[in-house]
């Protein structure tokens, strides 16, 4: 069965001005990922702006990233409110060959823990694909609990969970009760490290769109046992960190790729694309991660 470790960028999904899905530049972006020496991409997630998007364009989105990966692995969100169309777009990634789909955890309404179990193990008894959970509650406005990976055990199709809450202490239970090969991820980017330390199998997270290469060595780092090297290169994530804070997320984050040569795009309405102000602040902190002299202005 299939399990991730390491590094995944959460990638953006580029839109032209006008609000079109930019598919030439969704195709460049991945291929730009497949030559920075990450394990594979995530798309379609909350960066991806997924609920910004009509179910085609996902389901377009998502043959353009697997055409385009080459041999990355690929992990994308089939997550919708109900179970019913999760399992629809889990169907149609398996079709795909996708490595795994992860679900953000039902959103708007809020089902018991029981339901939420249930609907884990339904996407993966009716698709029959490697399942991960994806536990961000901020956006979702419902949580996943560790004790949901009792329930998880009963369907070994259930790999893994990427969690963003930002809760340290939520994070290591996650760790402590998963079995030894589910794949904890961690997707809260000042927690990498942390996590990473605690015994999570790898990182799924936004800054490793705009830093691969940090993440990258960072990750290295780690399973080399140099924590020294490992923590600075989190260090300079950091800076990444706080410019990815500017604005309406994830509007930093395509306006950083674009200062790199690449497609960010613009974001969807009502989202707003970075003020010149805001840009100003994002090139603060990209100039103290010394990053500047390698971006295109």
């Amino acid at each position: 069965m299939y399990h991730p470790r390491g590094v995944y960028p959460a990638i953006p999904t580029p839109f032209k001005r006008n609000g079109d899905l930019d598919e030439t530049g969704l195709r460049d972006l991945v291929s730009y990922y497949g030559s920075t020496g990450v394990n594979g991409v995530l798309a379609l997630g909350t960066i991806g702006e997924f609920a910004m998007m009509t179910d085609q364009e996902r389901r377009t989105a998502a043959d353009i990233v697997v055409g385009a990966a080459n041999r990355m692995e690929v992990i994308i969100n089939a997550g919708y409110p109900s179970t019913c169309e999760t399992i629809n777009m889990a169907r149609y990634l398996k079709d795909l060959n996708v490595d795994a789909v992860i679900a953000v955890e039902p959103y708007f309404y809020h089902p018991s823990p029981e339901g939420m179990a249930g609907h884990y193990l339904a996407i993966a008894e009716e698709a029959d694909i490697p399942v991960m959970a994806y536990n961000i509650p901020q956006f979702a406005g419902n949580s996943l609990k560790p004790e949901i990976l009792e329930s998880f055990s009963k369907d070994e199709r259930i790999i893994g969970i990427k969690d963003s809450e930002g809760d340290s202490i939520k994070l290591q239970r996650f760790i402590d009760m998963a079995p030894e090969t589910f794949s904890v991820m961690v997707g809260w980017d000042g927690l990498v490290s942390y996590g990473i330390c605690m015994g999570a199998s790898g990182m799924m997270v936004g800054s490793a769109s705009v830093a691969p290469d940090i993440c990258v060595r960072m990750y290295k780092a780690f399973i080399e046992k140099d924590i020294d090297r490992a923590f600075v290169a989190q260090r300079e994530l950091n800076h990444y960190i706080r410019a990815m804070q500017v604005g309406t997320f994830p509007a930093s984050v395509k306006y950083m790729l674009s200062l790199q040569g690449h497609p960010g795009g613009h974001v969807r309405k009502p989202l707003e694309d970075l003020s010149e102000e805001q840009k100003r602040q994002v090139d603060r902190h990209l100039r103290a991660a010394g990053a500047m002299k390698e971006l295109v202005m």
